[in-house]
């Protein structure tokens, strides 16, 4: 199954991420973050090179950058 995660880089969606990932091998998930006031990184760090972890860098009015993720992995 995919998810596709916005705002995966604060608390709630990075620990959301890692439950997720931990949990559930049959499991992928896209997290699309603008990277904003309270993003980081380091809440991700054991799964960024996970193969079912991909982080796009992006907001979610964006609906061009939308569109085009829903298209490419759904």
């Amino acid at each position: 199954m995919k998810l596709l995660v916005t705002g995966g880089l604060g608390f709630i969606g990075s620990n959301f991420i890692l439950h997720v990932l931990k949990n559930y091998d049959d499991f992928e998930i896209i997290n699309v973050d603008a990277e904003l006031l309270g993003s980081n990184h380091e809440n991700l760090t054991e799964v960024k090179n996970t193969p079912n972890y991909e982080f796009i860098k992006g907001n979610i009015t964006n609906r061009k950058l939308i569109r085009i993720l829903s298209r490419q992995h759904f």
